[in-house]
C-alpha cells in the first residue's frame, strides 16, 4: 500500500493567503513557483525560506539581484540541476509581474475570474498547469475580480 505524500500548503510556511494580504499573496506566489518545478517538496521550502531571508519580498526586489547571487541563493536552498534556467524564470516571471500588474495582489484582483487568473498565470516564463493549480489552490476566489472599475 502507497501512501500519498502530503503536499505542502500555505501555512505550512508561515503563509496566510486568506485575507489578501498582498506580502501572503506574493509569498505564495513565489513559493507556487519554486513548488512547480520537478524538486522535492522540502528543497522547494527551503530554497523559499533562503530567498525570504535574503531580501526577495516583493517581485521588484528580483531586479536588484544578479543572476550569479541568485544561483548561489537556489543552490544554498538545495538546487543543484537547473539553476540557472530556475534563476532566468524567477527574474522574468518576477519582472513580468511588476510591469504588467504591478504585484500580485493587483494580479489578482483586477482578474475576472479562475479561468482569467489561470490564463494570467500562464502566460508567464515558466509557469505551466501544475504551478498555476498550486497558486489557484491556497488563493481565495473571494479575491479575483475586486479592483474596483476605473
Amino acid at each position: 500500500m502507497t501512501t500519498a505524500k502530503k503536499r505542502m500548503t500555505p501555512a505550512d510556511l508561515g503563509i496566510d493567503t486568506t485575507g489578501g494580504d498582498p506580502e501572503a499573496l506574493y509569498r505564495w506566489f513565489l513559493a507556487s513557483l519554486l513548488f512547480g518545478n520537478r524538486i522535492e517538496q522540502a528543497t522547494a521550502a527551503r530554497t523559499y525560506h533562503v530567498l525570504i531571508e535574503n531580501g526577495l519580498t516583493s517581485p521588484e526586489a528580483f531586479a536588484g539581484i544578479s543572476r550569479e547571487d541568485l544561483s548561489a541563493l537556489l543552490v544554498e536552498g538545495g538546487y543543484r540541476h537547473y539553476r540557472w534556467l530556475e534563476d532566468d524564470e524567477l527574474h522574468r516571471t518576477m519582472a513580468a509581474v511588476s510591469s504588467r500588474y504591478g504585484s500580485v495582489k493587483s494580479m489578482l484582483r483586477s482578474s475576472g475570474s479562475a479561468g482569467d487568473l489561470e490564463h494570467r498565470l500562464l502566460a508567464f516564463d515558466g509557469v505551466g498547469p501544475t504551478t498555476a493549480r498550486i497558486f489557484m489552490q491556497w488563493v481565495p476566489a473571494s479575491l479575483h475580480g475586486t479592483m474596483p472599475a476605473a
